[in-house]
């Protein structure tokens, strides 16, 4: 589902009424359906969605449903609350008299799109309340859905060691061996640059792409290393791959004691 139409139905009720009788008191007053969970290595297109739905208890005059996304970043984390959209506030039928016949239902499909966070776990909880008249309130219960695991799909490049040697043949300049690392779940993608970074003088070198939990060492040389002004090496120094985490992507190299 394209992105703009995943938003743009980002609430879609669906009531049924009927004038029969409830089939009986095993009928559930408030249930959650159809969950689902859509995992992406694109984050527009991570998402998630259930059903609510609810019936009226006896002297009802109105039904509303109140949506909250929770998110775990790891597991035994805080839970915390996603602020999004309308979420955290209660949704009402259209029909101001939908739950004053006993045979009604109130159906609300919500579903969330461009999940924030990833890798974490997400679950809706799910309020439900019935008034009656004088909007006195007659019930009130909660729905948690089943939690929807979204792992983080991008690839991570990172710059994980710098080795330092003198290069045989020229005593004044140093060989710089970088470790480049994918610790991601996925491929980069497209060829790599590294960039080597020496106070004014920058060199880059081209590789060719890295899959998912590889590495590739990438070496150049330069100047003696000087401890007050030590070399950097940045992978990906132009922003042209999705890498989820830009932190790791520089590292300064540690020169040689002496």
């Amino acid at each position: 589902m394209g992105m703009k139409r995943y938003l743009s139905v980002a609430l879609a009720l669906a009531v049924g009424v009927s004038t029969a009788a409830i089939a009986g008191a095993s009928t559930p007053r408030a249930q959650l359906k159809a969950a689902v969970c859509q995992t992406a290595r694109d984050p527009a297109n991570r998402g998630l969605s259930i059903t609510a739905v609810m019936r009226p208890l006896p002297h009802t005059t109105r039904m509303a449903i109140r949506f909250q996304l929770l998110v775990r970043k790891r597991r035994g984390a805080r839970q915390q609350v996603v602020q999004y959209g309308d979420l955290g506030t209660w949704i009402y039928p259209k029909d101001k008299t939908l739950g004053q016949r006993p045979g009604d239902r109130f159906q609300v499909i919500k579903p969330v799109a461009q999940l924030p966070f990833a890798p974490a776990f997400y679950r809706f909880k799910v309020s439900f309340r019935w008034t009656g008249a004088h909007n006195r309130v007659l019930g009130t219960t909660q729905r948690y859905s089943p939690t929807c695991f979204e792992p983080e799909l991008r690839p991570d490049l990172e710059v994980s060691a710098i080795h330092v040697a003198t290069e045989p043949k020229h005593p004044k300049r140093d060989i710089y061996s970088a470790v480049i690392r994918n610790t991601g779940a996925s491929s980069s993608g497209q060829p790599v640059e590294v960039q080597f970074a020496d106070g004014g003088a920058t060199k880059t070198r081209t590789v060719a792409a890295l899959g998912s939990h590889s590495k590739k060492v990438v070496s150049f040389v330069g100047p003696v290393c000087a401890a007050q002004a030590p070399p950097t090496v940045t992978v990906d120094p132009s922003g042209l791959i999705d890498d989820y985490n830009r932190t790791n992507n520089s590292l300064v190299a540690t020169c040689p004691g002496p």
